[in-house]
């Protein structure tokens, strides 16, 4: 006697499909992601080969540091162990060894000047500290990139207030910041041209909200010309 089979049980035992979710099933058949030169890519120590260091960066293979790369990043790769987990930047998708080519120094670069951008957006408030002085401004330093503070863009205490406008003068005076911390914001940033522009006058946008906030239109005030 032949024992009728359901059109349900049918499928449970024909398809090797049944009992996995849309979502695996999707998973299991979608293409692998294809990288492109300059992607950021996180990946995994292997370890090293005299002076070639292997990074895991699966799924999509493995990748290398060697040559000048090996040589600029060697301070960070001799603190790294098989295992740990690293930001890298790929330069090549295929070198003369079949693998990828990758950079350390590059990806902490690229990542300090995406936090760069990030911070301008959001005009985060940095303290920094004035490392030199010249003619135009200020030279700050931060995360390891020298930027600059314009004359123009210092908060009126700080401002150079030279009689004749004599530059010499000028320098001499915003020398004498030399070392001093400054609460200042990021209002330009350009990897490409690696230019860094901070302005002092942006820094207590609060503290000038509510200054600004004791006086109403008509109301006359005091000052005294700095420019």
């Amino acid at each position: 006697m032949r024992t009728a089979i359901s059109t349900a049980q049918k499928e449970k035992t024909t398809s090797p499909l049944v009992g996995q979710g849309l979502m695996d099933i999707m998973m299991k058949f979608a293409p692998l992601p294809t990288p492109k030169a300059d992607d950021l890519i996180e990946g995994t120590v292997l370890g090293q080969e005299r002076s070639v260091f292997f990074v895991d960066i699966s799924p999509v293979g493995t990748g290398i540091i060697y040559g000048r790369e090996y040589n600029r990043a060697k301070d960070i790769i001799r603190a790294l162990v098989p295992g740990d987990k690293i930001t890298v930047k790929i330069t090549e998708l295929e070198n003369e060894r079949g693998y990828f080519s990758l950079s350390l120094k590059e990806a902490k670069q690229k990542m300090v000047w995406k936090e760069a951008e990030d911070l301008q957006k959001t005009k985060t408030p940095l303290i920094l500290s004035v490392t030199d002085a010249n003619k135009g401004g200020l030279v700050l330093e931060w995360s390891g990139v020298q930027g600059f503070l314009p004359t123009s863009q210092l908060k009126s205490n700080h401002y150079p207030r030279v009689q004749d406008g004599n530059k010499d003068k000028i320098e001499e005076e915003l020398k004498k910041l030399k070392g001093e911390k400054l609460k200042v914001t990021i209002i330009a940033s350009d990897q490409k041209e690696n230019k860094l522009i901070f302005s002092e006058k942006n820094s207590d946008m609060e503290e000038i909200k509510d200054m600004v906030s004791k006086y109403k239109i008509g109301d006359i005030v005091d000052g005294d010309i700095t420019g």
